[in-house]
């Protein structure tokens, strides 16, 4: 018998009281599965993202209807349920494609999502999705836990579990983003290489680390309002590129009448990590700090960003003096964005953060790391990668993956320094 008091309550709530969730994500056949299976024999609620994506495809007539008016009626069956094969083929191919999909079909989920939190007198909740990081979920979630696999291990198990061929299977891997950009903010990282035994040992140190859901804080409600369709921009709309936007070979940055910074001795307490979603307020004061307030961004602003590319932290003590945005693609290590204050950091948790940097460039063979400089940076920031073998490269100079990727990633009103780790360049 159904209590309509209750009913109205839950409706009426603005927080989830009295759980404690859990955001799972990784990349496909990085072992999800076996970490929601390991949960719920503890007696957790699991929610699995993607299998109420199959479910709202099969039964949600709107959801229907919204797909077939975007994607042709050719993928909608005479029954009404959506053709997932004949879909995929389409988005999974298209990154606009899948975009435009995942802006239809995302609202959707977090209502079901939402009412299954709700409903449940679970005190523990483990929801699981590729895309979890992208959104609001994270708000929602007291802890974000990432599986992790060697590339190799991901098309084994896709082929052998899921029958798909090596070229489909890998396209797939390839049409998500890099591991390392979940890993960057995950609150616990389980590694699925290994045997079972060895997954479940990590799982059971990290979910008895976790807070008794009447001891933790209450976390917001998902965002349940819709959200605009990410259709493709038209060629026009694409190419249209203003003369003052365009870059050109001369904007490597201006060193020649600097000279290397000097590194001060680095204290006791220093230490370099991956930034996480619980570190946005501080990340928020820092970018306010650094720009003298002309950089203004929100929570969700740096919660996209944290989803599009790790994010280094540098700090003494409790106190965060630096954030350098990084990304890794076609063997081109990019730093994108440089935060640091006070000025005087530059040089101590800077220096701690550019290291802990050119270590990953070197674990994942890239082949130079280019670094972003903003034109109104000061000169000490300049120098502070010159100190650590970054020099003026003009484009002509470069590898084409190299000029491509600079190309790319090169943000408005800034100036770039190359540091060269494997020259591929023909001698």
């Amino acid at each position: 018998m159904s209590n309509p008091g209750k009913k109205e309550k839950l409706q009426n709530a603005t927080h989830y009281d009295g759980k404690v969730i859990i955001g799972l994500t990784g990349n496909i056949a990085t072992g999800k599965s076996a970490v929601m299976g390991l949960a719920r024999d503890e007696g957790a609620l699991t929610i699995d993202a993607d299998k109420i994506v199959h479910e709202l495809m099969d039964r949600d007539s709107k959801l229907q209807e919204a797909i077939a008016a975007e994607f042709s009626s050719r993928v909608r069956r005479a029954d009404g349920r959506i053709d997932r094969d004949l879909l995929g083929q389409i988005v999974f191919s298209d990154p606009d494609q899948l975009a435009l999909l995942e802006s239809i079909v995302h609202p959707a989920v977090r209502r079901e999502v939402d009412k299954r939190i709700l409903e449940s007198d679970a005190g523990y909740v483990m929801i699981e999705a590729i895309k979890l990081l992208e959104g609001d979920m994270p708000n929602a979630c007291h802890q974000i836990w990432v599986t992790r696999c060697d590339r190799q291990k991901q098309l084994e198990r896709l082929r052998v579990c899921r029958g798909m061929e090596t070229s489909v299977a890998a396209n797939r891997i390839k049409t998500q983003g890099a591991q390392e950009e979940k890993v960057a903010f995950a609150d616990v990282v389980i590694d699925t290489n290994g045997l079972m035994k060895e997954t479940k040992e990590q799982f059971d140190t990290a979910w008895g680390r976790l807070p008794a859901p009447g001891q933790a804080e209450a976390k917001p409600r998902l965002n349940l309002a819709p959200e605009p369709l990410k259709r493709p921009q038209t060629k026009t709309e694409a190419t249209a590129v203003s003369p003052e936007s365009t870059t050109t070979e001369s904007e490597t940055a201006d060193v020649s009448d600097l000279t290397p910074l000097e590194m001060g001795e680095a204290p006791e307490d220093l230490q370099v990590r991956r930034a996480r979603p619980n570190d946005i307020p501080s990340i928020l004061l820092l970018i306010q700090q650094s720009s003298g307030g002309t950089i203004k961004m929100k929570r969700s602003d740096v919660l996209m960003a944290l989803s599009e590319r790790g994010y280094f932290i540098g700090q003494v003590g409790s106190e965060i003096s630096t954030v350098v945005g990084w990304k890794i693609d076609s063997q081109v290590g990019r730093v994108e964005e440089i935060y640091i204050h006070p000025p005087e950091m530059i040089g101590v948790t800077g220096t701690a953060v550019i290291q802990e940097i050119q270590k990953s460039a070197y674990g994942h063979m890239c082949q130079i790391i280019a670094a972003f400089i903003p034109n109104s940076a000061p000169d000490d920031l300049r120098r502070l990668f010159l100190a650590h073998g970054y020099a003026p490269m003009e484009r002509s100079e470069m590898a084409n993956n190299w000029k491509e990727a600079i190309e790319e990633s090169q943000p408005e009103d800034s100036s770039y320094l190359v540091k060269v780790l494997l020259d591929t360049r023909l001698k």
